[in-house]
């Protein structure tokens, strides 16, 4: 039977006893050794400030494209801020989304690129805290993970991640035409770091591989060859994901899963008709079907630079290490650099 991402009440995690704490955590491991996602909730963010994060967002992308160009990363040291459509690819295929990317800003070494006040008045301000709100969430979860495995304090995963080196990605994906066969939004693909956070909208299509029948193949070969499976969005929870280093670092015992953003599910397993948008036919502009625009959320963690990733003892008692140490900040660079972006 295809698996089905488990859904985990945080909050005894969060308050409750240190039976509760580890009882959450037990669940948690198990959850991301089989499935590899989470959805979260009771996770400690306030609901009024994710509703609030997703207006922002649909103020972000209606502004004008001359005032969206002005935020694009202007120099190799501003590599944060937007991004059009089409300026990202997988596999050579176009990401059909814009977004808007900010990292941690108490870091001085990597900066953000922001709208000015004028254009778009205390987005800045609410933007800088929710990324803080999300960094102790997740250092939360790493808490949760370093119990699972009864790690020490001093090596406890919360202890590579000190800098919080991490990535808030506003996230909208236009309306766009569907053509027959179906449509891929977001190839698939897996997360580069450690732990993913997902709000999504109500909309949908965000995806999952089969892991019950995973191979180890890539990403490309389990796109055309596995079924994938749709991850509904449920009201006031956020998605957990696990990355390809925290993968490394467990051994294999946490999975990172291949996932992508499809059509949603009414749109194409009930034939259901979205809203329709113009196109150009023949020279004529004609009413087509389309599937409708989606917004969401992701807050992609790493460990810091000069953290070793290298195969937790725990991990290994069953099983030698399976993959050589690698130094995670140059893992990132290298991974990074490998996307294709129309800018470059």
């Amino acid at each position: 039977m295809p698996p089905t991402v488990p859904s985990i009440d945080f909050k005894p995690f969060i308050c409750g006893s240190a039976s509760d704490r580890l009882r959450i955590a037990s669940e948690i491991d198990e959850a991301l050794s089989s499935v590899g996602f989470i959805q979260l909730h009771n996770h400690g963010i306030e609901q009024h400030k994710v509703d609030a994060c997703f207006q922002w967002s649909q103020r972000l992308f209606a502004l004008s494209e001359s005032e969206k160009a002005s935020i694009r990363p202007c120099s190799p040291s501003y590599n944060h801020g937007y991004s059009g459509v089409g300026d990202e690819k997988i596999r050579d295929c176009i990401c059909m989304k814009e977004s808007f990317d900010c990292g941690n800003p108490e870091d001085h070494e990597r900066h953000n690129c922001w709208p000015t006040e004028d254009l778009l008045p205390g987005f800045r301000h609410f933007t800088e805290d929710f990324f803080q709100d999300c960094a102790y969430l997740i250092h939360q979860l790493l808490q949760c993970l370093s119990l699972a495995l009864n790690l020490s304090s001093k090596d406890s995963f919360g202890q590579y991640h000190a800098r919080s080196l991490f990535d808030l990605s506003l996230i909208h994906y236009p309306t766009i035409s569907l053509p027959s066969g179906g449509l891929i939004r977001n190839p698939a693909h897996s997360d580069f770091g450690t732990l993913t956070l997902l709000f999504q909208d109500s909309v949908g299509g965000l995806e999952i591989a089969d892991t019950s029948s995973r191979s180890s193949e890539g990403s490309a070969k389990i796109e055309e060859g596995e079924r994938f499976i749709h991850v509904d969005p449920r009201p006031g929870t956020v998605v957990v994901n696990v990355g390809y280093l925290l993968m490394r670092w467990s051994n294999g015992r946490w999975k990172d899963t291949v996932h992508r953003v499809s059509e949603p599910p009414r749109w194409k397993e009930q034939g259901l008709q979205g809203p329709n948008c113009n196109d150009t036919v023949d020279g004529n502009s004609v009413s087509i079907e389309a599937v409708p625009e989606r917004y969401s959320v992701a807050y992609f963690s790493a460990p810091d630079p000069a953290t070793v990733i290298e195969a937790l003892r725990c991990c290994c008692e069953n099983q030698p290490p399976k993959w050589k140490p690698i130094n995670a900040g140059e893992y990132l660079r290298k991974k990074k650099a490998t996307i294709p972006n129309t800018d470059k």
